[in-house]
């Protein structure tokens, strides 16, 4: 009966300072000195259990009271109560250390390719490589256009001769030159009209020119060109008037061949002149004759000569 006090005394006093494991927690009194443990009492009857009366209020704590006897047994555990709500989430504490490096996992299947991503800046270029083998030669390209020409190089060494070529066909036979020089040598009188003699022949080849011996005239006896070269010496004759001019010209057929005329003036009897003309002429048909006249009164000429080649 003591204890049964003992313990309503304590849950009392549980209830008045709050610390009600069922109620809202307020902090408690410290507790009184403990008494002398009583002596224990003889337990009485159980009687029967009456009204529970109202619940007055709480009143104040009293002292403590001295202990009562020794501690009964324990009683029996009560129910479990209903769980109290979670309490709030405390601090996270601090990171353990690292745990060692577990085995590696089997590799996971390759995943799809990604975008390619931008092209990154070029780096610098690296040291030259050794030269790799030479590759096999490519196809020949076209021919690209003809450079300007280079300057001409010095002259080589003279080759060795060749062999002789083979003997080419015979040409036609080289034409034979025809011609025939005449001359005369004393001094001859002359005035306007003469025809100046050549009185020899100096030489002669062929037939297509001839020419007779004290004569004046020459003759072309085939159709062709001809190259006619004159020369004389010529002075004032006995009695003449100064000044004096004779001129002499080479005839074709009776017609002055033009560029052949030649002419001197003298202004006394000492004085002496030396003539001359070179012409090519054509004899369009054959025989054509060609001879000089002179023009003047009186004079001497002398030595003359005359040569007539044909040329085509």
């Amino acid at each position: 009966m003591l204890w049964f006090n003992n313990r309503r005394d304590q849950d009392m006093e549980e209830q008045s300072c709050g610390c009600n494991p069922c109620g809202p927690c307020r902090p408690c009194p410290p507790p009184g000195p403990s008494g002398p443990t009583g002596a224990t009492g003889p337990t009485g009857a159980t009687g029967p259990t009456g009204a529970t009366g109202p619940t007055g209020a709480t009143g104040p704590t009293g002292a403590m009271g001295p202990s009562g006897g020794a501690t009964g047994p324990t009683g029996a555990t009560g129910s479990t109560g209903p769980e109290g709500p979670a309490g709030p989430t405390g601090a996270a504490g601090p990171t353990g250390a690292a745990g060692s490096t577990g085995a590696a996992g089997p590799t996971g299947a390759a995943g799809p390719t990604g975008a390619t991503g931008p092209t990154g800046t070029t780096g610098p270029t690296g040291a030259a490589g050794p030269t790799g083998a030479a590759g096999p030669t490519g196809a020949a390209g076209p021919t690209g256009p003809e450079g300007p020409t280079g300057p001409t190089g010095a002259t080589g060494p003279t080759g060795a001769a060749g062999p002789t070529g083979a003997t080419g066909p015979t040409g036609p036979a080289a034409q034979e030159a025809q011609f025939l020089s005449a001359y005369s040598t004393p001094p001859q009188a002359g005035t306007t009209g003469t025809d100046l003699i050549l009185d020899r022949n100096a030489s002669q080849n062929g037939t297509a020119v001839t020419h007779d011996q004290n004569s004046p005239a020459v003759t072309l006896q085939e159709p062709g060109f001809y190259n006619v070269s004159f020369q004389s010496a010529l002075a004032p004759g006995t009695g003449a008037s100064f000044p004096l001019t004779v001129t002499l010209n080479l005839e074709q057929d009776g017609t002055i061949v033009p560029g052949t005329t030649v002419q001197h003036t003298f202004n006394s009897a000492a004085d002496t002149a030396t003539v001359s003309f070179s012409q090519i002429v054509q004899a369009a048909s054959a025989p054509s004759t060609l001879q000089v006249t002179g023009d003047g009164n009186p004079y001497f000429y002398g030595p003359v000569s005359m040569t007539v080649q044909k040329i085509g």
